[in-house]
């Protein structure tokens, strides 16, 4: 249990250092091959809506085909990532800026996102054998990931050249696939019956993402409001530079924010087990809610870059405490042949968010304020935030474990 604990959190180190080096160096690399910001925004956007498609695609084949191992899925995702990588290396060497490296940029960036539920799905594929993977302290150390590749990364390009970037995806989605294909339980000969058996039953329940929406509507109303949430963390994170310069700050207190708010995300995460046992999930998901409100709040009305720290600092009740409750959450609530597409559609939700942030955010900072923006943003998360609380309050919320 301890080694697939390890291995499990290998995973999360190296795929979030991998997804730091696209997401945190996407503009960078971009834009040193020549693009505008207008064709910049617009491929990150494609990105998103591709893996939007990609994510229920591979949930339906992983409960259609259970027979597959999900780490042969997730295998896939990151051959496709190595392969798309290389080609983007070569390609803007050669030709440069072309159609056909923005198509592989977005093929390649929709598979990191689309990774992910298939990642949070392998931490309890191996519970029915009672093995019990520490979330919290795997998502927790891919945080720290993300933080430090994303500090070295940004030394490494301004010696270097932002070009060297795909050779980075390579060679960590290849430690990311080693540290996948090292997750395996071996199974004694009863274990694979239940296996076998399980995989039998999977197959006859499987089920479309509508019959997922229709089937499981607290879920539903619950991750609706959270994209409501989360719509307008996306903003804020998007627009960041224009939201600091707002309060007179500069790139460097921007940087500074991005800091705390990745450093304070760690102890939620690290400690999110003994949370667990000792609050329920829901009350958890309550308060994350809250925290999230109070950032926006902050934000909204910060006068200054300190009110920018601030609002970074609640992210360690926000984001850093709801990421993995909520992957707990639709364990909890689904049927346990669900749980691959619960997480998909947890992931797709989040995904939704962000498409909407990136689209809609930078079109209302350019017809209105930024502080205009910002109270756009606090009354949706106040929306979101209703939307949610009745359905994981008291009787609501044991309805939806028991029932949906």
């Amino acid at each position: 249990m301890k080694s697939l604990n390890t291995r499990y959190q290998f995973i999360n180190f190296s795929y979030f250092a991998m997804m730091a080096s696209m997401l945190a160096f996407a503009s960078n690399y971009l834009l040193d091959l020549g693009y505008s910001n207008s064709e910049i925004g617009l491929i990150l956007a494609l990105y998103s809506v591709v893996s939007l498609i990609l994510q229920p695609l591979c949930a339906s084949y992983g409960d259609k085909h259970p027979d597959v191992p999900l780490q042969r899925l997730i295998l896939a995702m990151l051959l496709v990532i190595m392969l798309g990588s290389l080609f983007l290396f070569v390609s803007s060497r050669v030709w440069g800026r072309n159609i056909v490296l923005s198509m592989i940029t977005v093929l390649i960036f929709a598979c990191m996102m689309s990774g992910m539920p298939l990642i949070n799905t392998a931490a309890f594929m191996y519970e029915k054998f009672g093995v019990r993977i520490n979330y919290g302290l795997a998502r927790g150390l891919g945080s720290a990931a993300y933080a430090i590749v994303s500090m070295a990364l940004g030394y490494l390009i301004d010696a270097l050249t932002p070009s060297i970037l795909p050779l980075i995806y390579f060679l960590l989605a290849l430690i990311s696939a080693l540290a996948v294909h090292s997750y395996r339980l071996k199974l004694s000969k009863p274990e694979q019956k239940t296996e076998k058996a399980f995989e039998a039953k999977e197959e006859k329940s499987k089920i479309t993402l509508l019959q997922f929406l229709t089937k499981y509507k607290t879920l539903t109303i619950v991750l609706t409001g959270y994209m409501l949430v989360y719509t307008t963390h996306s903003i804020i994170n998007n627009f960041y530079i224009q939201v600091v310069q707002n309060v007179h700050g500069t790139s460097a207190n921007m940087g500074i924010a991005v800091f705390i708010a990745a450093i304070v995300e760690l102890p939620a995460m690290f400690g999110f087990e003994k949370l667990a046992k000792r609050f329920r999930i829901e009350s958890l998901l309550k308060i994350s809610l809250v925290f999230y409100l109070a950032k926006h709040v902050v934000t909204f009305f910060a006068f200054n870059v300190w009110g920018i720290y601030l609002a970074a600092f609640l992210q360690i009740g926000a984001y850093a405490l709801f990421t993995p409750a909520i992957v707990y959450y639709v364990n909890q609530v689904v049927s346990e042949y669900d749980i691959l597409m619960g997480q998909t559609v947890n992931t797709m939700f989040i995904t939704m968010a962000g498409i909407i942030g990136s689209l809609f955010g930078g079109v209302l900072m350019d017809m209105l304020s930024v502080h205009l923006v910002l109270g756009i943003g606090v009354a949706l998360s106040l929306i979101g935030l209703l939307l949610c609380y009745p359905c994981l309050t008291g009787s609501k919320a044991k309805q939806a474990i028991n029932t949906d």
